[in-house]
């Protein structure tokens, strides 16, 4: 099925704004999109998007989740993860201000650490 281009730049547009997919559809069905062109393309970008599987972490590391005023509360995918041997700190959602902010702190407090040993 061929997409209308307005549809999709709007469903960018959208998911850019960090909506999740029923709100993105709901959206799009009130805008009065077709509904079976919103149905796929939402089905279609489901689908791309569970391929992207999570970095692995083990036990070396301490995943850190960030309460995020528009993130899904049941989506489990953690913002940082800090090395518990160097301290290095590795953002895994660097777009998000909130990220950055929790980072400074976290670097803070282990510099703290490190001159107090």
């Amino acid at each position: 099925m061929s997409f209308d281009p307005e549809l999709v730049k709007r469903a960018q547009m959208l998911l850019t704004l960090d909506h999740s997919l029923t709100q993105v559809k709901d959206i799009l069905l009130r805008e009065g999109y077709p509904d079976d062109q919103v149905a796929e393309l939402i089905d279609a970008t489901e689908e791309v998007l569970n391929y992207f599987v999570p970095p692995e972490f083990d036990d070396t590391k301490i995943a850190i989740d960030i309460r995020h005023s528009h993130k899904d509360r049941d989506d489990p995918s953690p913002d940082l993860l800090v090395d518990r041997l160097s301290g290095r700190i590795q953002l895994l959602t660097p777009h998000l201000q909130e990220t950055w902010r929790v980072a400074n702190e976290i670097r803070k407090t282990l510099k703290c650490e490190c001159q107090y040993q």
